[in-house]
């Protein structure tokens, strides 16, 4: 492949990357924006995928005669098994690369969305559900880190604004979708319907124009970084680097770190995949509704993510911003927990609206601290250090989706949400175990380059 400073030239034509089985010289401008998308666009589409059932939870538990109690114990169980994936695939995006787990994820979806759609019992959807979980819980560290190795000049935080926009895309993707198809076509079955055929034409899209760099850029570009951008050549087999990667779960500062995810989680859940019930449960309204002041959230979080983004790169403060998130988001939760159950839909908008401008606060930012820790240990166990977090997320989805239908059961709606705000308290308190200052004089920014 003819590469002149990481672009195609002229004479093979843009897409002339797709003739190698890995791009071997770094991709800048169009085809390194063009990547970049597809990830975004793949990762997007398996959140989607996993939030379908959040505005249509209502409609499953009708079909089926079910509580929200017996859900949540079927919802704890895709926890485990999300927790068994990680622990299983996030090694194969260091080994095999990331486009494998970019690609096969998205397309087992199709399929499982299709046979959930048609699903004639609870425990074969909850069984579906199960292996899509599985298949997530892989893709998520190679995503993380297939973004890193596109980015390697730009400012951290705002590479995992990026990814952040694919879980936004995804979340707003499910409610917007459920908001405008619920009164058309009535019932769970439909979104399962439409998610099949999103799934099926996005994986087809990344198989088509979706490669990996090679093992060599990718160390050299860390190298790079290391000497201050210049460039060294990296000469490591596959071997040597997959055993250096090993590293990152030897430390104690990258696990305490890890469960900043753990109560993050907990709040982000909260809204995706139960909120929508939430309104509609306790504010009394119908479920296409729900959906649609669930939707405010998410297009100010994909808004605010990227302010977020910047201001962590600008100020060099990663720990400030992502503590910052996590006191805000936490007392909006507070509020919201106390407002009457006849509350207008426009206080109910302008209330998670405001939930979602800082919650953006928190996830870049955190990704760009955790990011930074495990490249310090090892340049070659980024995706295994991604896997960690996977792993110990779903503990998270044990407290809540084991916990949350016996608080409402017993004490209501708000106790839950109460508890919620409180999990985000934890955020800013863990997220001192990161790396780097509380706060860094303007004098001192101007010289450190944005990594």
């Amino acid at each position: 492949m003819n590469l002149k400073g990481g672009t195609l030239s002229n004479s093979t034509g843009f897409w002339s990357y797709r003739q190698q089985r890995e791009i071997d010289a770094f991709p800048t401008g169009r085809l390194r924006w063009w990547l970049l998308s597809l990830i975004v666009l793949g990762w997007a589409v398996e959140q989607y995928e996993a939030l379908k059932n959040g505005p249509v939870l209502v409609y499953i538990l009708a079909d089926f005669d079910k509580t929200l109690v017996q859900w949540g114990y079927a919802a704890a169980a895709f926890g485990a098994v999300y927790s068994l994936g990680a622990m299983l695939l996030s090694r194969a995006g260091d080994r095999y690369g990331r486009r494998p787990l970019l690609i096969w994820p998205v397309f087992a979806y199709a399929v499982i969305s299709i046979c959930g759609a048609m699903a004639s019992s609870f425990w074969m959807l909850a069984a579906l559900i199960a292996a899509g979980s599985f298949l997530m819980a892989g893709m998520n560290p190679a995503v993380h880190a297939a973004s890193r190795d596109l980015t390697p000049s730009m400012g951290r935080a705002m590479v995992y604004a990026w990814v952040s926009l694919a879980f936004t895309i995804g979340a707003l993707m499910s409610t917007l979708v459920a908001a405008q198809t619920l009164p058309i076509w009535p019932g769970w079955r439909s979104q399962y319907w439409i998610a099949a055929g999103f799934a099926g034409i996005t994986a087809l899209i990344i198989f088509l124009f979706f490669r990996d760099l090679s093992l060599r850029v990718r160390g050299q570009m860390q190298k790079a970084r290391e000497t201050a951008m210049t460039e060294v050549a990296v000469q490591s087999t596959v071997e040597e680097a997959y055993d250096d990667g090993r590293l990152v779960y030897r430390s104690f500062r990258l696990w305490i770190l890890s469960f900043v995810i753990v109560f993050w989680a907990l709040t982000y859940v909260t809204v995706s995949a139960y909120v929508p019930t939430f309104l509609v449960q306790h504010h009394g309204l119908d479920p296409a509704h729900a959906a649609g002041i669930t939707s405010f959230f998410w297009i100010v979080f994909t808004i605010s993510v990227f302010v977020s983004g910047w201001l962590s790169d600008k100020l060099r403060v990663r720990k400030t911003i992502t503590a910052f998130g996590g006191v805000t988001t936490g007392l909006c939760f507070i509020y919201g927990a106390q407002l009457p159950v006849d509350a207008s839909q426009t206080t109910l908008m302008v209330v998670w609206s405001a939930t979602g401008f800082f919650a953006g606060f928190i996830y870049p930012a955190w990704c760009a601290i955790y990011s930074e820790t495990a490249e310090s240990i090892s340049p070659h166990g980024v995706a295994r250090a991604f896997g960690i977090t996977a792993t110990l997320a779903p503990l998270s989805g044990f407290v809540l989706n084991l916990g949350l239908p016996r608080v409402v059961e017993t004490w209501g709606w708000s106790s839950w949400m109460l508890i919620a705000g409180c999990a985000c308290f934890f955020v800013s308190i863990l997220v001192g175990y990161g790396k780097g200052p509380w706060w860094v004089p303007a004098a001192e920014r101007s010289s450190l380059s944005a990594t």
